[in-house]
């Protein structure tokens, strides 16, 4: 299969396997490097030179959070709880999104165009506020100790994935309808094919192409919505607070997880005077979705497109095409009328 023997395939999902390993690996080989750092740094001489949160120069690689943690290390530990999570959301957009799509395709006209209408309405509202205004009151529950982390984060990961089903579902049903507009669908339904045998043999075949590279479309997507809710501190697996102040309200956010959006979110409001701190978690997810964006364009090129050049032991043949590829597919000699599609 062209796929799994092209380099331009395994190079970004080597490098986001490699990452995914790591987040499990190191963690448990080494929990000592999640532990927080010294809480100062001094010269040869003994005097105090630096505190948390320290640079790239005196904490390599990427420097410390706030309590002396090396970032780099935190960073990898949470890419498991960020990258398998927006790959489940992905999963569960795309099981829901094409059950919808198969039950809209073949809705009476009338109803698809109020479904239509109503779910145009709701694309003009950022999917950040619908589960912003969604999420709140759990991350509020879950603050006042009322579920677990983990638990939180399967919450999170099913209301994530719900709010994009209809959207999408909608949107794969129009693909599909036109898809039925065809003649040998036609045709089919004329001498009795049900809808589970054009579902079987007509949609399943055509759009099995098209889910592999929706899938991967939706996964990059739904790290850039994690983005989006780690400003509003929304994350993954939930943020506790704790007051830090005496005189002043002073609060600190704490992340369970160490997924990208936390990080980021719990260190959003030391933006100017720390930058890396923000940016760092920001470069994780822009070369992750980097990544899975050139998996998408290639998985396009090559199920959709058909335009990836044909590699020096892939020669055209030569041969003569066989004379039965040449007969009108719809003669109807010899052969079932299942086999024409």
């Amino acid at each position: 299969m062209r796929i799994l023997k092209s380099f331009r395939f395994w190079l970004p999902v080597g490098f986001l396997l490699v990452m995914l390993s790591a987040s499990f690996v190191i963690p448990a080989i080494y929990p000592e490097l999640l532990e927080p750092g010294p809480p100062y740094l001094k010269d040869d001489s003994g005097r105090v030179i630096a505190d948390p949160p320290y640079t790239m120069e005196e904490m390599p690689p990427l420097g410390s959070d706030k309590l002396g943690r090396n970032l780099f290390y935190l960073l990898l530990s949470g890419a498991k709880y960020t990258l398998l999570s927006a790959m489940v959301i992905a999963l569960l957009r795309m099981v829901g999104g094409f059950s919808f799509g198969i039950v809209y395709a073949f809705l009476p006209d009338w109803a698809r165009q109020m479904i239509k209408g109503v779910g145009d309405t709701f694309n003009f509202i950022p999917l950040a506020i619908i589960a912003f205004v969604l999420l709140t009151p759990l991350q509020l529950a879950f603050e006042a100790g009322a579920m677990y982390s983990f638990r939180f984060l399967m919450i999170e990961i099913v209301v994530i994935a719900i709010i994009v089903i209809p959207s999408l579902g909608m949107y794969i049903g129009e693909e599909m309808k036109e898809y039925l507009k065809n003649d040998f669908v036609t045709v089919s339904k004329q001498i009795g094919a049900s809808r589970y045998y054009i579902n079987k043999r007509h949609l399943r075949p055509q759009f099995s192409r098209h889910a592999l590279v929706m899938f991967s479309e939706q996964i990059s997507q739904t790290l850039y919505l994690l983005i989006q809710l780690g400003v509003l501190h929304i994350c993954l697996g939930g943020l506790k607070t704790e007051e830090f102040g005496i005189m002043e309200h002073i609060p600190e956010y704490f992340s369970y997880t160490n997924e990208w959006a936390a990080t980021m979110s719990i260190n959003i409001q030391m933006v100017f005077l720390h930058t890396w701190l923000v940016l760092t978690p920001l470069a994780f997810f822009a070369v992750s979705i980097f990544c899975i964006n050139e998996i998408s364009r290639f998985l396009k090129e090559v199920l959709l497109e058909d335009t990836l050049p044909v590699g020096k032991d892939e020669t055209p043949s030569n041969k003569p095409v066989p004379s039965s590829r040449l007969e009108d597919p719809f003669t109807f000699k010899n052969r079932s009328k299942e086999e024409f599609h």
